[in-house]
């Protein structure tokens, strides 16, 4: 037994040192002064229920007495959130960001146990290996409670209850953009009852978003949405913005690119098995989220786990092994890298459509065949 677990404890270990290594210039922020993206997260807390939660003006001035927090970010979660998170607001800045960082952490805890489909071992040493993951915490970001929803969803699903999968679904609505093509696999896969789940699910939570901020928060969200800080653009997001930021048709592009993405996945969402088609799901939400940084594509290491578990491709476990490879993050730490990290999330699907459309063609010429009546030859 010993022997087994100390090398997935040394693997472990070199995976962390990695992480320390790479992320190391932001430990101060990180460790002792909490100026990273908790700082939105707190004001969310603090503002819940408030006219102010998506006003310039109120959320400026909240940030602006969290210690030498200097970052200014608007709170973009729904309201829901803020009236979940709200206790944060009793405590001070860092007592509640080192809870948070807890909760966070269990969150993660909560994906390990529930994934379906992989050892532990391998899952805890993907998680140590994964740059996104780290910058999770490193810049207090709140990615993994959407693993840790997704996860149990997940579960659920592949034991059948797909309605109550449906409403677990709904929580990763933390970050929606990261799945709006969810719809999508919905409707190609004629999951009935688990999008039924998920529309109660919603519903629920737009109930509680009311019940929190009153009946004028979906305008005022919409305008916080338009704010130039609140939708950037820069080339290392790992999506299609990023992809092309600064050219000089992109919004032309990005609509040639968006078609290409969403033909892709619903290829793959139509032919392949379901986890195939929720792997597609996950990285075609992230190419299209417009909205997406390094810590979202942790959502890659799902996908990965996913594909590398296909014993029916090859091409689907060597494009796993790649995704849970920090090499492919490697575009979001250094400089000169030969490529955007956005490719590494659309190259995936690209691949995963060209192996979807050879099974598709074959399917489909099955269907003109005849069929020799019985008894004959």
């Amino acid at each position: 037994m010993w022997r087994r677990r100390i090398p997935i404890a040394l693997a472990c270990l070199a995976g962390l040192g990695l992480n320390v290594y790479l992320w190391q210039p932001f430990f101060p922020y990180f460790l002792v002064r909490a100026n990273n993206d908790f700082a939105c997260t707190y004001t969310g807390a603090v503002l819940a229920g408030s006219p102010g939660l998506y006003h310039v003006a109120t959320v400026k001035r909240t940030q602006s007495t969290l210690g030498d927090s200097t970052q200014f970010m608007m709170y973009q979660r729904f309201p829901y959130y803020a009236g979940l998170i709200s206790p944060l607001r009793w405590l001070s800045y860092l007592q509640a960001y080192w809870v948070w960082q807890a909760i966070c952490l269990a969150a993660l805890m909560v994906f390990l146990a529930f994934w379906p489909g992989q050892p532990m071992w391998l899952k805890a040493i993907v998680c140590c290996w994964s740059l996104p993951l780290a910058n999770c915490f490193v810049m207090g970001q709140d990615v993994t409670l959407v693993l840790a929803a997704l996860a149990v969803s997940v579960a659920l699903f592949l034991r059948g209850r797909h309605f109550a999968a449906g409403c677990l679904i709904a929580l990763c609505s933390i970050k929606f953009h990261l799945f709006v093509t969810l719809p999508l696999l919905i409707l190609t896969r004629r999951l009935w009852r688990f999008g039924s789940g998920a529309a109660a699910g919603g519903a629920v939570l737009l109930a509680a978003s009311f019940a929190v901020q009153g009946w004028r928060w979906p305008a005022d969200y919409v305008r916080m949405l338009r704010l130039p800080t609140s939708t950037p653009s820069y080339s290392l997001m790992p999506n299609l913005n990023g992809l092309l930021s600064g050219h000089p048709h992109s919004a032309g592009m990005m609509a040639l690119a968006a078609g290409i993405v969403l033909a892709a996945a619903a290829v793959v969402m139509w032919r392949a098995r379901f986890t195939i088609a929720l792997a597609a799901t996950l990285l075609s939400g992230l190419l299209l989220s417009y909205h997406a940084f390094i810590a979202d594509a942790v959502l890659l290491i799902p996908v990965g786990l996913l594909l590398i578990h296909d014993k029916a491709s090859r091409a689907h476990r060597a494009v796993g092994l790649i995704l849970l490879s920090p090499l492919a993050f490697l575009g979001f730490r250094l400089d000169h890298v030969p490529y955007p990290p956005a490719i590494v999330v659309l190259m995936p699907l690209l691949a995963m459509a060209a192996v979807a459309i050879p099974s598709a063609r074959l399917w489909s010429l099955r269907r003109r065949l005849p069929v020799a009546a019985p008894g004959r030859t």
